[in-house]
């Protein structure tokens, strides 16, 4: 879960209807609606609940993404693991929002993506996988220690003779 304040600075003023223009297939509203709905599910840390067809639909045809064949694909890509969901927000932050409003989505892209930058959400995402792959590497120390105890020796002097690397090289191509 995010942090409070983070959590808040992506949601918080809610977006209005007014500040976004109509398209031919979506309203101000719809457009609002998403934004809102977008920040929610990434302050409330990309909750499956959130993640509806609809939602889906809409998400990937913004921010330059694709649709990775299905809902599925997507969800692989982008939120399976912190490094993934770092990926999605940089996505965001670095998008262009190509288009003009009253065709496309260019608009909420563009608050949205302020909001990400803004916030810290990057960062902190950032600063939570550098923990889980320093618990994961203390975790696999752990394991090769138990399985081949405590060396004091130097690498090299712990190899079988045959791959030490003072053995003469072979030119393989006379």
């Amino acid at each position: 879960m995010l942090p409070r304040a983070i959590a808040a600075a992506l949601q918080l003023p809610k977006l209005e209807p007014g500040a976004f223009t109509a398209t031919k297939f979506s309203t101000k509203e719809e457009k609002a609606k998403f934004g809102n709905h977008l920040l929610r599910f990434i302050a409330e840390d990309y909750p499956r609940g959130l993640w509806t067809k609809n939602f889906y639909n809409r998400l990937s045809m913004t921010f330059s993404n694709i649709a990775h064949y299905d809902s599925a694909g997507f969800w692989m890509t982008w939120f399976d693991t912190t490094a993934d969901q770092i990926g999605f927000l940089k996505n965001i932050a670095q998008c262009p929002c190509w288009g003009d409003p009253t065709f496309t989505y260019s608009d909420i892209e563009k608050v949205i993506k302020a909001r990400v930058r803004t916030a810290g959400v990057i960062e902190w995402k950032e600063r939570l996988l550098a923990e889980e792959r320093k618990r994961k590497d203390l975790a696999e120390l752990t394991r090769l220690k138990r399985l081949y105890g405590e060396q004091s020796a130097e690498p090299a002097a712990i190899l079988p003779s045959a791959l030490s690397p003072s053995m003469a090289q072979v030119d393989l191509f006379s």
